[in-house]
């Protein structure tokens, strides 16, 4: 389980950086040879996609740290409170 986590957190920090580094260079006229692909599009796609790329970077890196609590499935009133 450790082992999943770790390699999850992994991938969500380089798609973070790919994609922060790869919105930044966009931003100043550069871009990375390896995602031209994504400008092929059109430019607004190519930025949303970027975007998305940070955003999900920062949802799995976050998932990866903070895993799910266990739940006790006890959905009932406690009437002692």
């Amino acid at each position: 389980m450790k082992s999943s986590r770790l390699i999850l957190l992994i991938i969500g920090f380089l798609l973070f950086v790919t994609g922060f580094i790869s919105f930044t260079l966009i931003l100043i006229g550069g871009n990375l040879s390896y995602l031209a692909w994504i400008d092929r599009p059109g430019t607004p796609q190519g930025v949303i996609i970027r975007i998305l790329m940070v955003g999900g970077g920062l949802v799995m890196a976050y998932m990866a740290l903070n895993p799910a609590k266990e739940s006790d499935n006890d959905d009932t009133v406690n009437p002692s409170r």
